[in-house]
């Protein structure tokens, strides 16, 4: 017997056969203008917005998740101001309220929330290893070193069978929206439209999360354009996962235990990511879930890079400019650059986020995906605003596609890649690669020093090694990996094949070589104080840097060694022992050597690129 909810023309979902097999069928795809009526679940609402907007490929998802969690109306947004406008009412009507003080109880405050828990659903197992462990946060990093336990360095997240994922996302979805409104928000990482941006949906029952995702990248009502024009877009599903009426029972976890943040799992193979947890969009390290988990599983596929780093401008006097990407564990702020610089030389921050990088017309150009456009609006003092209730705080910015910084989509083409280290031993102040495999080498195996606890640290002593652990952080990336290692350090070996321009008609093909990889360290201490001066000498670096850039063949002040290029000299302000910073110990680096092998054996066993074996015998035959 047919059901009230049964489609009329292929009876489905009762009859699970069709005879249209390459057609949609209307009543799975609906394009009614207000109400959206779901099989096995009745009509829903749609409050604002048209179900024309959507493609069939958003819509068959749409239905999918409705029928999932039940919402009890849908908002379909477009970005504008005044959807804004409403959606910070809404917030402010419910601060104070009790059903936000018991999710505020159950959570405790965002400040003390632990890091996210992230896993991965693929059908490769090499991308997301069980046998090692997950990093537990973005911000902390193992403290393993790699001569006492590297097999316990922690890079890949969970991996999580298909089994486990549907039956994890039965147990926290279903009926997670029930009484509550889901959001559809389209957005765009990059240029609206253009060949490197990744569009993608987003559903959610929380509009904090709506507004900050409007700031963090490019929500506009011509998004949908460009999803209706491909079927490849990420699917991205969040829940706050409070039903109404809230009826949990409060459990507020002991003192000496840290609360975890969302759980969030990333399908790699379908490019869905499913996030549940109150904390999810409340936080500014949100963003990094799309510009940087998933955007790094794409850029393998796409053949481009996504890391977590800074795209600097140099100037010279005679103002001329070269870019660098500038990747560290500490901000560029902390390098104090504008308050020292030198007379005529002007360092600019471009974008301080995420960076992809990729091959363009012979160069490497890289990009931020993130709206620089609505940086002010996407600060912490503004997010602040609208979670502590003073809404009427909260700044709302019109964005304007056509108005950007950028001159092209492509980017900016970049000169260098720096690496800023953070060592207290023998590392050198300045050290350049001798070419883009070994620079790989020797940022795959990057370790830093991290103070040691209370319970491990000696009492009053100057050694370094002795008040400092090495962990091992490749490509000085906190976040985890969230697919293979080795495929990880491979995608970065081919990233250093150049791309020929179509405009170049020679018939030799000679490939355009890759921009230089730069280390620098300057936290090398002696007799426990650190050598280096930092202020204005800061700038020096990067005058460096910008000379061996832009005339790569002048060695009158570089010193080769075995295992890259340093400095001979530095002219600077303050007096400093400049022989101890710039040399390169043989020791020093046989061991580090020694340390990166056992480190990529264990991390990659069988799967270690032949690239990694035939560089590091090289560099151990060279020194």
């Amino acid at each position: 017997m047919m059901k009230e909810t049964d489609c009329p023309t292929c009876k489905f979902p009762s009859i699970q056969t069709r005879d249209r097999l390459n057609e949609v069928c209307q009543f799975i795809v609906p394009r009614q203008s207000n109400t959206m009526i779901v099989p096995n679940y009745g009509q829903v609402p749609v409050l604002k917005g048209d179900l024309s907007w959507l493609s069939p490929e958003v819509s068959i998802f749409l239905n999918e998740c409705v029928q999932l969690m039940t919402p009890s109306a849908i908002r379909i947004c477009n970005g504008s101001v005044f959807e804004a406008q409403e959606l910070r009412d809404a917030i402010a009507n419910e601060f104070g309220s009790e059903e936000l003080k018991t999710l505020d109880r159950l959570h405790m405050k965002i400040s003390d929330i632990g890091f996210d828990d992230v896993h991965v659903v693929t059908k490769d197992r090499m991308d997301a290893d069980p046998g090692n462990p997950v990093n537990p946060s973005p911000g902390a990093l193992s403290t393993s070193g790699s001569g006492e336990n590297a097999e316990n360095v922690r890079l890949s997240s969970h991996y999580m069978t298909t089994k486990l994922f549907d039956f994890s996302k039965e147990k926290r979805f279903n009926g997670c929206m029930n009484g509550r409104t889901m959001y559809l928000v389209p957005f765009s990482m990059g240029w609206i439209g253009s060949r490197h941006a990744v569009v993608g949906v987003q559903i959610t029952d929380d509009p904090v999360l709506v507004l900050n995702l409007r700031t963090t990248f490019r929500v506009l009502s011509s998004v949908w354009d460009c999803i209706a024009a491909t079927t490849n877009f990420l699917r991205s599903v969040h829940s706050i996962g409070m039903p109404r009426p809230i009826i949990r029972r409060i459990v507020i976890p002991p003192p000496t235990e840290t609360p975890i943040g969302s759980f969030i799992v990333l399908k790699h193979d379908d490019q869905q990511i499913w996030s549940h947890g109150y904390t999810f969009g409340r936080t500014p390290r949100f963003g990094k879930t799309f510009s940087i988990h998933a955007a790094s599983w794409l850029g393998t596929k796409k053949g481009w890079l996504a890391e977590n780093a800074s795209i600097l401008a140099i100037t010279n006097p005679k103002n001329e400019t070269i870019n660098v990407c500038y990747s560290g564990l500490m901000s560029v702020t902390s390098l104090q650059l504008p308050a020292g610089q030198s007379t005529g030389w002007k360092v600019e921050v471009l974008s301080e986020k995420t960076v992809w990088i990729h091959w363009h017309n012979g160069k490497m150009y890289a990009l931020c995906p993130e709206n620089d456009e609505m940086d002010d609006m996407g600060s912490p003092k503004n997010l602040s605003n609208l979670l502590t209730g003073a809404t009427s705080d909260y700044q709302i910015q019109s964005f304007n596609p056509q108005k950007t910084k950028w001159s092209t989509d492509v980017g900016v083409p970049i000169s260098a890649y720096v690496f800023a280290n953070r060592r207290h031993d023998q590392y050198p102040l300045i050290l350049e690669a001798n070419s883009w495999e070994e620079g790989v080498c020797l940022a795959a195996g990057m370790r830093v020093s991290v103070p040691k606890t209370k319970t491990d640290s000696s009492e009053h002593t100057t050694d370094s090694n002795k008040r400092y652990n090495l962990i091992e952080c490749p490509m000085l990336r906190a976040d985890p990996i969230n697919f293979s290692f080795a495929k990880y350090v491979n995608h970065w070996l081919e990233m250093g094949i150049g791309v020929k321009s179509p405009s170049d008609s020679s018939d030799t093909y000679e490939a355009p070589l890759p921009p230089p990889i730069f280390f620098t360290n300057l936290y090398q201490e002696t007799d426990g104080k650190v050598i280096w001066p930092g202020g204005v000498d800061n700038m020096k670096i990067f005058e460096y840097i910008y000379g061996r850039c832009t005339n790569p063949m002048e060695t009158s002040n570089t010193s080769p060694s075995g295992i890259g290029k340093v400095p001979k000299s530095l002219e600077l302000s303050a007096l400093v022992n400049l022989p101890p910073l710039l040399q390169v110990d043989i020791r020093f680096w046989l061991t580090e050597l020694m340390k990166f092998r056992t480190f990529f054996n264990i991390q990659m066993e069988c799967c270690l690129p032949p690239q990694l074996d035939k560089v590091l015998t090289d560099l151990a035959g060279n020194i």
